[in-house]
């Protein structure tokens, strides 16, 4: 019996310590992008629209893992030529599902918005200076995965430049042979 409450306490701490890190990880940035690094540190980064102080990237080919969901639709947001936002597309509503869940597990529960007037969902997630939005565009049939670092995502919309950034649903899919 003790050895059974021995081998859940040492799975629950390792589960605990694995989001601990994952969660640190967010807090630092997004994969190996950390928040506020200049764009010029990422030369495999490809300009995809700029407009005035914001400038959206994406490194075609690569992928991430997110909970072990493969990811290629990556967009890198920089403001005055510093991260300030990632946006992953979802392509399946399985993925979106998934996705859900996953965030609803490792933040709690999320501040939702709905919009009937533009058939908008949001669920919003806001951890250690970073802000989660998962979106729905139910008219354009879009969904995508947001993170702002709060810092420099707050200095953006002082200059009134939010609005820029609200379009992003725009860039999705990317395509790699071509810039909008």
């Amino acid at each position: 019996m003790r050895k059974y409450q021995i081998a859940i306490l040492t799975i629950s701490f390792s589960l605990f310590l694995g989001t601990l890190s994952a969660a640190a990880d967010l807090q630092n940035g997004f994969m190996q992008y950390k928040w506020g690094d200049n764009i010029s540190q990422y030369q495999e980064l490809t300009e995809l629209y700029a407009k005035k102080d914001v400038i959206y990237y994406s490194n075609p080919g690569e992928s991430y893992t997110i909970d072990d969901i493969s990811i290629e639709d990556v967009i890198f947001g920089f403001y005055k030529d510093s991260l300030f936002a990632v946006y992953i597309s979802i392509n399946a509503l399985e993925t979106y599902d998934r996705i859900k869940l996953h965030m609803k597990l490792k933040y709690g529960l999320p501040d939702t918005k709905t919009s009937t007037k533009d058939h908008l969902t949001t669920y919003k997630w806001k951890y250690k200076g970073v802000t989660i939005k998962l979106k729905t565009d139910e008219i354009e049939e879009k969904m995508k995965l947001a993170f702002y670092y709060t810092l420099l995502s707050r200095d953006l919309k002082k200059d009134n430049l939010g609005e820029i950034d609200e379009t992003s649903f725009r860039f999705f899919p990317i395509d790699k042979t071509k810039t909008p």
